[in-house]
């Protein structure tokens, strides 16, 4: 769906990103459109734009863009989509059993002819999800399973009032009710899994008020009924829309049944990281294995040691493989409008084709939104590991207020990353005895007699630019350990190099 808006979220991301005035020149450069199309889509976004966000313009600097307090890319694209037909009219066609051209028209205020050309277009989308869309009227038509997965992979992304009759389901009760039975079944879920929870009942229950219902072999529902996650299924059941049979029924709740299990989350972290290294030694954990050692090979540190990643990391997958066995989508799409922005990232490539290689024996269906969900996790634990790295400094100063203001400056900027030892300038030859010291940051002028290890020099009360050459020998000393392109991790300084 975000070839729908594609052009206008590309000139909006940059230009909050950079956060500064751009010429379009430099927009062209970064976004690959001509300066004449941005331009007219410049004037176009100033009619979709809500009140307190406008283009500041200026003959000599350019464009910069006006937010209000608290303003957000997120909330700023959420708007613009809510103003774009293709997302209206996805609106009407997964709300409703059927729309005809007349009810599209109308609704949407667009002409039949429009209506047509932008039926055709949404018609490619629904198509790459498995299913079809019929005319007269308009509607999903297919496996039941892959329609509500397209309606869950677009929902929140179309903008979607989710719960357009109020009455139909008391979200506030329904998560209350929840939390209750997560306690009652002794459970854990994961963030974000009442709200997930929510719109997953919500669209079942939609799409049963319109008689159409999923469908799992008996063998299948054999096996988990019965289990927690179906008695916990079956305990909702009082918010679930009736069903025609008890047959049909036990199948809606066996669906439901089926999120509740990849929501779940391990009580106990330390004892599923002990049985998730014991299983990474086995034949079944290989796949694992092999994808953690051939990306903490990429990455020149052991990811298998990190425990939040490694935690997570399971999670994910777990994820996936439900999804790939029942054919069900999980509600994850404020991600998916970022996807543009890192799939030509390097590092993303490299998880896609390590996962690939690595999970080949694996029924894992690994999607694009799966990797950049997996990129996130591996940029926070290099930002994790980042954060962990130390640099030790000898300081060397010629007075004692010199070295108290600024081992306090310099911990003031780099906290815990820095490790500080003061020397006198007459006890320098000490500063060799201490084998692991990293850097030198000095206020004297001769600095000549220091050797083999790196210089700084500073004034008494460093300036700016002075702390700027420190900040970048920090970084420079923790990506000199990796292979990997520093622009490419967070803050992303060669975003543009890699969005296409």
């Amino acid at each position: 769906m975000n070839r729908f808006y594609k052009r206008y979220s590309d000139v909006i991301f940059h230009l909050f990103k950079d956060n500064k005035w751009s010429n379009l020149t430099e927009l062209s450069d970064k976004t690959g459109y001509s300066k004449s199309t941005i331009r007219r889509d410049l004037k176009f976004l100033e009619t979709l734009i809500p009140e307190g966000w406008g283009f500041e313009k200026s003959e000599s600097l350019g464009i910069c863009l006006i937010k209000p307090e608290n303003g957000t890319l997120e909330s700023l694209l959420v708007q613009i989509r809510e103003k774009n037909s293709y997302f209206h009219i996805l609106k009407l066609i997964l709300l409703n059993d059927g729309v005809d051209i007349s009810q599209i028209s109308q609704e949407v205020h667009i002409s039949r002819s429009t209506a047509y050309r932008h039926l055709e277009k949404l018609q490619e989308v629904v198509r790459e999800a498995g299913v079809d869309l019929s005319a007269s009227p308009f509607k999903l038509v297919g496996d039941e399973k892959k329609i509500r997965r397209f309606i869950m992979r677009n929902l929140d992304f179309a903008t979607l009032e989710t719960y357009p009759d109020k009455g139909s389901l008391d979200e506030k009760e329904f998560q209350t009710t929840l939390l209750q039975l997560f306690s009652k079944h002794s459970m854990s879920f994961r963030t974000g899994a009442l709200h997930r929870l929510t719109m997953i009942l919500y669209i079942s229950n939609l799409r049963v008020s319109m008689g159409y219902f999923v469908s799992y072999p008996k063998s299948v529902l054999i096996n988990y009924e019965g289990s927690k996650y179906f008695e916990f299924s079956k305990e909702l059941g009082h918010y679930m829309e009736r069903c025609p049979t008890r047959d049909i029924q036990l199948q809606e709740i066996f669906y439901l049944a089926i999120y509740l299990m990849s929501e779940e989350k391990p009580l106990n972290r330390s004892q599923h990281l002990r049985y998730l290294r014991n299983r990474m030694k086995s034949k079944r954990g290989f796949p694992l294995t092999q994808f953690l050692d051939s990306l903490s090979e990429y990455v020149c540190f052991n990811l298998s040691q990190d425990d939040i990643f490694l935690f997570h990391l399971y999670q994910t997958l777990k994820r996936i493989s439900l999804e790939t066995e029942f054919e069900m989508e999980t509600v994850r799409n404020s991600m998916l409008q970022y996807l543009p922005y890192f799939e030509y990232n390097p590092i993303f490539q490299t998880i896609e084709e390590l996962a690939t290689k690595s999970f080949l024996t694996v029924p894992l269906k690994i999607k694009k939104l799966d990797v950049l969900e997996i990129f996130s996790l591996l940029q926070a634990a290099i930002l994790r590991n980042k954060n962990q790295h130390t640099i030790i400094v000898a300081l060397v100063c010629r007075t004692y207020t010199e070295k108290d203001y600024i081992r306090e400056v310099l911990k003031y900027h780099y906290g815990n990353q820095v490790r500080i030892s003061t020397f006198d300038p007459s006890s320098r030859e000490l500063i060799y005895k201490y084998e692991e010291i990293d850097l030198i940051i000095s206020t004297e002028e001769d600095t000549g007699v220091f050797q083999k290890i790196p210089v700084i020099k500073v004034s008494s009360f460093p300036t700016p630019s002075e702390l700027m050459q420190i900040k970048q020998f920090f970084e420079d000393h923790f990506f000199d350990q990796f292979s990997m392109d520093k622009g490419l991790i967070y803050p992303y300084q060669k975003m543009n190099a890699v969005v296409k």
